[in-house]
């Protein structure tokens, strides 16, 4: 697993486009700057948020040819111990997927990429994360101030939903049990 080139499809390899497109041609400023980029991070937006994504076969009118946005192998390989600690972590605590603790555990490291479902329910979590990206940083934006405003709140909504109310105290008793 994470071992060969992975492609975005459809709306996904235009969101993954826009993501890694300059922004600002006065600064080249890019909010990602490779597909590679919006892969890793996308998984974990994508179960964060709680959004997964169909496969989508978007068509560009001009060719008639679907979207493809591609990541190289080169780049899976080398990010491959990211992108398997973002797989394991998402299976170990995907309790909606599967229910029972010492399956999800199994999933994550005895049985890691052996079951087709599992690569499935990671990858519908990537095309979610990218769906969530894309409407938080790109949607409807027209001039590179408001990509950086986006970005700023972004990252403001994502510390308030998902930090604010962790302590180092809470820290420290998850890591003595």
């Amino acid at each position: 697993m994470f071992d060969k080139q992975y492609r975005f499809r459809g709306r996904h390899a235009v969101r993954v486009d826009a993501l890694t497109s300059v922004f600002d041609s006065n600064s080249k400023a890019k909010l990602f700057d490779r597909n590679v980029d919006v892969y890793a991070n996308a998984p974990l937006v994508g179960f964060l948020y709680g959004r997964t994504a169909e496969q989508d076969d978007t068509r560009n009118p001009e060719t008639n040819q679907v979207y493809n946005q591609n990541v190289m192998g080169d780049r899976v390989i080398y990010s491959q111990e990211e992108l398997q600690f973002n797989f394991r972590l998402i299976m170990l605590l995907d309790k909606d997927y599967e229910p029972n603790e010492d399956a999800r555990i199994d999933k994550a490291f005895k049985h890691m990429g052996e079951n087709p479902d599992d690569e499935a329910r990671f990858d519908s979590y990537v095309r979610g994360g990218v769906d969530v990206l894309y409407e938080k940083l790109i949607e409807g934006v027209s001039s590179p101030d408001e990509y950086v405003t986006r970005l700023y709140d972004f990252i403001e909504e994502f510390q308030e939903k998902f930090n604010d109310e962790i302590s180092s105290d809470d820290i420290l008793k998850l890591c003595s049990k």
